[in-house]
């Protein structure tokens, strides 16, 4: 019923969603740092000491959190539901994290299951965030042997695009139960 009020309000649609994807970036950020200084401080990993890597980082987080952003507003369209969205939300996330290298190492995969991760975002991003904190000789276990960050960025901005055409074609301001 909130989008259906706010419908109702002069609020444009493109500051409702602009200040959606903000608030998840700004999350996101204070979520990251957070994560970062536990790994550093508490658990004694070395993080990146270049700051290649850290732009690197950065564009790799902006563009990840655009790119889920977009595909969740373009999703959100398919629960009934507020009460059913984590039933049909979490399953297929959870299996795209075991298909995309997020649990389990990408290259010991079944090639089936290879080539449906490589179809998907969460691939990419996870092996272009892997390029940033692994050492580079890591680079060689990835299924081509490299971190393949120009195509990861080129997929990436596809499933951007992807993400922005759902969320004007499937997004609506009132559930389909409202009539």
């Amino acid at each position: 019923g909130v989008l259906k009020r706010l419908r109702g309000t002069p609020l444009p649609p493109i500051a409702y969603f602009t200040g959606k994807i903000l608030m998840v970036y700004i999350v996101g950020l204070f979520q990251v740092i957070g994560l970062l200084l536990v790994a550093r401080f508490a658990l004694g990993i070395p993080l990146p000491t270049d700051l290649g890597s850290w732009g690197t980082f950065a564009w790799i987080f902006t563009i990840g959190m655009a790119v889920s952003a977009a595909l969740g507003i373009g999703y959100s369209s398919v629960p009934r539901t507020g009460k059913s969205a984590a039933a049909v939300v979490i399953p297929p996330v959870l299996m795209l994290q075991f298909v995309s290298g997020v649990y389990l190492v990408f290259h010991e995969l079944p090639k089936g299951l290879q080539t449906a991760g490589e179809i998907f975002p969460l691939k990419w991003l996870a092996q272009a965030l892997r390029s940033v904190f692994l050492p580079d000789e890591f680079a060689m276990v990835e299924t081509r042997g490299t971190w393949e960050i120009g195509t990861a960025a080129i997929i990436l901005a596809v499933w951007f695009v992807i993400g922005i055409f759902c969320s004007l074609m499937f997004f609506r301001w009132r559930s389909r139960s409202d009539g």
